[in-house]
C-alpha cells in the first residue's frame, strides 16, 4: 500500500467514523515494534542477545528500533517508554528489566497499545509477560561447576578441592533463583561442594565485579559463574588473569576467555522476542498472561566450550539437562510458582 492510498483510506474511513488508530494505520503498511531499554547494548550478554531476536524479526520484513539509555538515568527509561506509547505508531512495544514500576504507570494509560514484558512479569491485558527458568539452566551450570572443581585431571586448572563461587549483579529475588538452581547441580554433581556467593551491589560496575572475583578466587575457587549482566565482564576477565575458570550468562560469552570459559549459561531471550513478534503478528500472543521459557522449550541452555570440556563432563551434562526436561528431576526455585 502505497503512503497516498493509506492516507485517502485513513481519510475515508474517519468520514465514515471508522477511523484507524494510529497503530492498525501503520500495521497495514508495515510491522513495526520498539525495544525500550534501561542500559546499552554491547554486553555481550542479556542485551545482545535481545538483539538477536529482533534482528531476525528486522531479517524477515518487521520494522525494529533498539531505543538505549543509560543505565544511570532511570528518567530518561521513563520518558522514552513514555514517548514510543505516546506515538501510537508502534504494533508492540518491548522493555525488560529496570522497567516495572515504569510500564506499570505507563501501560494502562495506553489500554489499545500492546506490550511485551520479558524478564519480568506484570498483570495487565494488554501486556504479555516472558520469563525465564534461570534456575534450570543454572542447575545445568552448577553441575558442570562442580564437576570442574573435583577433577583436577580432567580439568587442569583446578586444585580439585570442590569449591566454586557465584558472583552476582544484586541480591534480587531473580538473581537467587539463578544461585538456587546452581547449588543443587552442584551438590548433584558433586555432594559437599562448597559455594560461595558474593554480590557485587550492582549490574554495571565491571571494576568491582573483577575485584570480588579475585576475592572469590582468594578463597578457593577454582570456578566462578557469572550472575552480572554487563559488569560480569569483570567477572569472566579476573578468572582468566588468575588462570582458573568462569561460566558465562546470557549470551554465549566462551569466546570472550576461550581456555578459561567453560561454558555459558544462555537465557534465549532472542529466541522468546523472535516469537513474541511472530505471534503478535498473527494475532495469537496470549497478553494478559506470563510465558516461561525453560529446558523444555529452549528459552535456557548450557553452552560448553568443547575444547575445554571433556567428553565425560559433557555425558554428565546431558544427563542432568534431560532429568530436568522430562521432569525427573525438579529444579529449586526462589519464586512460589513457575
Amino acid at each position: 500500500m502505497t503512503t497516498s492510498l493509506s492516507r485517502r483510506l485513513v481519510l475515508s474511513l474517519a468520514a465514515a467514523g471508522l477511523a484507524l488508530s494510529p497503530i492498525a494505520a501503520s500495521a497495514q503498511e508495515e510491522f513495526s515494534t520498539v525495544y525500550v531499554m534501561s542500559d546499552n547494548l554491547g554486553d555481550h550478554g542479556f542485551n545482545d542477545s535481545a538483539a538477536e531476536g529482533f534482528n531476525r524479526a528486522k531479517e524477515e520484513g518487521a520494522k525494529v528500533r533498539l531505543l538505549q539509555a543509560s543505565p544511570s538515568d532511570p528518567q530518561l527509561w521513563r520518558q522514552n517508554l513514555e514517548a514510543v506509547s505516546n506515538a501510537g505508531t508502534y504494533n508492540v512495544i518491548f522493555t525488560g528489566p529496570n522497567m516495572h514500576d515504569n510500564l506499570a504507570a505507563v501501560a494502562p494509560q495506553h489500554p489499545e497499545q500492546k506490550y511485551v514484558f520479558f524478564d519480568d512479569e506484570l498483570a495487565q491485558p494488554n501486556v504479555l509477560s516472558v520469563k525465564y527458568a534461570q534456575n534450570e539452566g543454572s542447575y545445568l551450570a552448577g553441575t558442570l561447576a562442580a564437576l570442574a572443581a573435583s577433577d583436577k585431571a580432567s580439568f587442569p586448572l583446578s586444585s580439585g578441592a570442590k569449591k566454586v563461587a557465584v558472583v552476582a549483579g544484586m541480591d534480587l529475588p531473580i538473581i537467587q533463583d539463578f544461585i538456587m538452581g546452581f547449588k543443587q547441580g552442584a551438590e548433584s554433581a558433586v555432594p559437599g561442594t562448597e559455594v560461595q556467593v558474593i554480590f557485587i551491589g550492582s549490574f554495571n560496575d565491571a571494576q568491582k565485579a573483577y575485584d570480588l572475583t579475585r576475592t572469590a578466587i582468594s578463597n578457593g575457587a577454582d570456578v566462578v559463574y557469572n550472575v552480572a549482566g554487563p559488569a560480569g565482564l569483570g567477572i569472566l576477565k579476573a578468572a582468566a588473569d588468575q588462570n582458573k575458570y568462569a561460566i558465562g550468562v546470557d549470551s554465549n560469552q566462551n569466546d570472550l576467555h576461550p581456555k578459561n570459559v567453560l561454558a555459558s549459561m544462555l537465557k534465549q531471550i532472542g529466541n522468546s522476542i523472535y516469537d513474541s513478534i511472530k505471534q503478535v503478528k498473527s494475532g495469537t500472543a496470549p497478553f494478559g498472561t506470563l510465558v516461561i521459557y525453560g529446558l523444555k522449550n529452549d528459552g535456557v541452555g548450557l553452552v560448553l566450550n568443547d575444547a575445554i570440556v571433556p567428553a565425560s563432563a559433557k555425558a554428565k551434562v546431558d544427563e542432568a539437562r534431560a532429568g530436568v526436561a522430562s521432569g525427573s528431576v525438579t529444579v529449586a526455585s526462589a519464586f512460589a510458582a513457575k
